[in-house]
Parts: C-alpha cells; structure tokens; sequence
C-alpha cells in the first residue's frame, strides 16, 4: 500500500511541475517589478537573423509559485567587434 501512495505522490508532482513549464509566457514590459526568487532556466532561439532575440525567462517567485516572462534580448554575434 505505501508503494502505491509514494507512485501516486511522484506522478502528482511531475505533473503538476510539466504542468508549471507548459505556461505561456507574459511579455516584458519596461519598468515591471518582477518577484525573482529563482531562476529556473533561460531560453532564447539559436537561430536569429536580426540584432535581438526573444528569450523566455523561467523563474520561482517569492510564493514559490512558477512564472515566464519573454523579452528581447542582444543576439550574441551582434555584440561582437
């Protein structure tokens, strides 16, 4: 019986985590305050032609709660001299 509690407990919280990632992300306005406790993880296309990128920012919030943002972003070959 306690093995089948600890299977239903792991699927209800990977569920509940993919569930957190498949949230579309809000867009960055200028001056927002943002709540970033901990950043989970950065995403940006590898693949830019212009001299920005959108990237999406993945982070913990202080009521531990998991929020995106997207933002642009300087694309790395545009910085170079």
């Amino acid at each position: 019986m306690n093995i089948i509690k600890a299977i239903t407990l792991a699927t209800l919280t990977f569920g509940s985590s993919v569930g957190a990632f498949a949230q579309t992300a809000s867009a960055y306005q200028y001056g927002m305050n943002l709540d970033i406790a901990q950043v989970i993880a950065v995403e940006a296309s590898s693949h830019t032609t212009g001299n920005a990128e959108i990237a999406t920012l993945t982070y913990r919030d202080s009521d531990g709660k998991v929020q995106k943002i997207s933002y642009l972003r300087p694309a790395t070959y545009a910085n170079q001299n």
